[in-house]
């Protein structure tokens, strides 16, 4: 973490159109892992950034909004499960991602 998470949300609906996932790509080649870059590069709306080839660590950036999420029609935007959303949305952002998102984020931390 980051520090105390500090501000409000801006209910720009940002971190719910795009979102990173790390993950790790273990037991394969340097060949297959290479194909498997390319085969995630291929589909729309993802984004594959290396974080460590030998380690096979990769940080994927997906661009996809969420089905929850509603359009207020004067510049906000609203979940339509709000009070029942599930507890990585609640706790979101829970550090300063360093990413587009975290720059235009209402949270900051110390």
């Amino acid at each position: 973490m980051s520090g105390k998470r500090t501000g409000s949300c801006k209910r720009c609906g940002n971190c719910c159109r795009d979102f990173c996932i790390d993950l790790h790509v273990g037991g394969v080649t340097d060949y297959e892992f290479t194909e498997y870059m390319r085969w995630l590069e291929a589909h729309v709306g993802v984004k594959a950034h290396i974080k460590d080839f030998k380690g096979r660590d990769v940080e994927l950036q997906i661009s996809n909004s969420c089905k929850h999420l509603v359009d207020n029609k004067d510049g906000t935007y609203s979940c339509a499960i709000h009070e029942n959303k599930p507890d990585i949305c609640k706790r979101y952002p829970e550090e300063d991602y360093g990413d587009e998102i975290s720059r235009k984020c209402g949270y900051r931390f110390l």
